[in-house]
């Protein structure tokens, strides 16, 4: 542990490292203990959360892909949400794009010729009475996952797999 040079004890690199793991891991505990760690979240409630995600540009000829009261998969930074989450509401858009009148005055809207089965969705999907969404001072956390406005999300049933962006949170 120790080497002897002239009669004094003396530490070597090993036995330093440990004391700094030993003191930083302290400092951890005591700041954790006093409430400055982002582990623990203090939860003020669990809600029933609906989600809003939009899913753009989605090629596909059913436009009945996504149905009313069906269980669909949810997957947050790469973490799967469980249980699946409910569809409660489904909108339906054709992809459009934006025209010039030959006057060039106004800005028309027609269904994009270059992609005729592309389509927007907007999907509202809903916890389960089950489990229920946890509200914390910064947002809703489902299962584990903090969901926010602008969240990258994947869905995934029987018949796809789409990746969508949450748009709105709601209890």
């Amino acid at each position: 542990m120790a080497e002897k040079k002239s009669g004094k004890r003396l530490l070597n690199r090993l036995d330093w490292a440990v004391l700094v793991v030993i003191l930083a891991s302290g400092l951890g505990f005591l700041l954790a203990r006093a409430g400055y760690a982002g582990v623990d979240k203090v939860i003020q409630g669990k809600d029933k959360v609906y989600v809003d995600i939009f899913i753009s540009g989605l090629k596909t000829k059913d436009v009945n892909l996504f149905q009313v009261n069906e269980l669909s998969a949810i997957t947050i930074r790469n973490q799967p949400v469980e249980p699946p989450l409910i569809i409660t509401n489904v909108e339906h858009n054709q992809k459009l794009t934006s025209f010039l009148t030959p006057d060039g005055k106004k800005v028309v809207a027609f269904p994009d010729p270059a992609n005729p089965l592309a389509h927007d969705f907007v999907l509202t999907v809903a916890t389960q009475d089950s489990a229920k969404a946890e509200k914390t001072k910064d947002g809703y956390v489902i299962s584990g996952n903090k969901i926010k406005i602008g969240n990258l999300v994947e869905l995934e049933s029987f018949k796809y797999r789409v990746q969508g962006v949450v748009v709105d949170i709601h209890p």
